[in-house]
């Protein structure tokens, strides 16, 4: 005789079949605003800056000899390598949609309170450490909290602390310039090297190096895109979007300072008016790099491509014996056809989408 036959029942308490692995909102926008988008479209602009740059070096090189030389090339980089530390910090706070006008007069405050604490007997190295966190407190409480967390106009916010911050500086010393000519090892950091290549070289390509990781390679990089194309579906998506904003002022600020910092070196002087306009200069950089005025778009090679285009421009005219203020015509009219070409291409993307 066979047993009877048992029916097998599922018992209700059972685990739900294990769903299949998707990628969760978050990842989603990550991917898309940190590599799609980033790829995409800043590829395309840095690639067009990259063509005429190569176009104006053959000109330049055609009409002066001497511009077409390995010491010409390093004196560019030279030259231009505080207004490439400038214009990565200000590539940060575009990523996220913003825009920071203070940056030159955090600069300029810096190098006077470089000047103040040398003469107080802090060393060289505490005073730089001293300067830049000033200039992340700056980022953080007067520019980043009211912008990020309040909605404050980030035109009127950080253009209200350069003027502050210049300010400061004129208090600070009457209006006069402080010589720094005794402080030699200031010195060799903002004019020393080693061989052809000036140490300011190596520090301003190492903070490139450090930037285009972070914005790259790592998480914080990828959400600062994710802000930057589309803050609230990142919010959705669980991102802290008043911390990366904030945290993106903040490295502008801290940048600018230690810019400060190696500006006061170059010259061996501190003055409140050192670098008059040099905002304008790198927005106009960081512009013409591909880096989008509404955030979510550009690359720190862009960036460095941008700089090295405005830093060729304005060796080539001093060769070539060209009025050097035609350098500033030149440089509003890039900034201005940056923007236009960046209007464009936004407008570009939303006919086709």
């Amino acid at each position: 005789m066979q047993p009877p036959e048992t029916e097998t029942k599922t018992p209700v308490d059972a685990p739900p079949p294990e769903p299949s692995k998707r990628r969760s909102p978050s990842e989603h926008i990550l991917r898309l605003h940190g590599h799609t988008v980033r790829f995409k479209e800043a590829t395309l602009q840095y690639v067009g800056v990259l063509t005429v740059l190569l176009i104006l070096i053959a000109i330049f090189s055609y009409l002066q000899p001497q511009f077409h030389t390995w010491t010409n090339f390093l004196n560019i980089l030279e030259t231009n390598a505080t207004l490439l530390i400038l214009s990565v910090g200000l590539t940060f706070v575009l990523l996220v949609g913003g825009f920071d006008l203070s940056i030159g007069g955090v600069l300029a405050l810096s190098g006077v309170c470089v000047a103040k604490l040398l003469e107080q007997g802090v060393g060289t190295y505490g005073s730089m450490i001293l300067v830049i966190l000033g200039g992340i407190a700056v980022g953080i409480i007067f520019n980043g909290i009211p912008i990020a967390k309040f909605g404050a106009n980030f035109f009127m916010i950080t253009l209200g602390v350069s003027f502050a911050t210049r300010g400061i500086a004129l208090v600070m010393t009457n209006g006069s310039s402080i010589g720094l000519y005794q402080y030699k090892k200031l010195q060799t950091i903002g004019n020393g090297g080693i061989g052809q290549f000036g140490y300011l070289i190596f520090i301003s390509l190492g903070v490139l190096l450090v930037a285009t990781i972070v914005t790259r390679y790592t998480g914080y990089g990828r959400m600062i895109y994710a802000v930057g194309g589309n803050s609230e579906a990142a919010r959705l998506a669980g991102i802290n979007v008043v911390w990366i904003k904030i945290s993106a002022y903040a490295l502008c600020a801290g940048l600018a300072a230690f810019t400060g910092f190696l500006e006061a070196g170059r010259l061996a002087a501190a003055a409140p008016d050192t670098d008059t306009g040099i905002e304008f200069t790198a927005a106009a950089a960081v512009l013409l790099g591909g880096t989008s005025f509404v955030g979510g778009v550009g690359t720190m090679l862009g960036t460095f491509l941008g700089v090295l285009f405005l830093g060729v421009l304005q060796n080539g005219l001093i060769i070539s014996s060209i009025n050097i203020y035609y350098q500033n015509v030149i440089t509003g009219a890039v900034l201005v056809l940056s923007v236009l070409i960046d209007r464009f291409r936004q407008s570009r993307a939303g006919r086709a989408t």
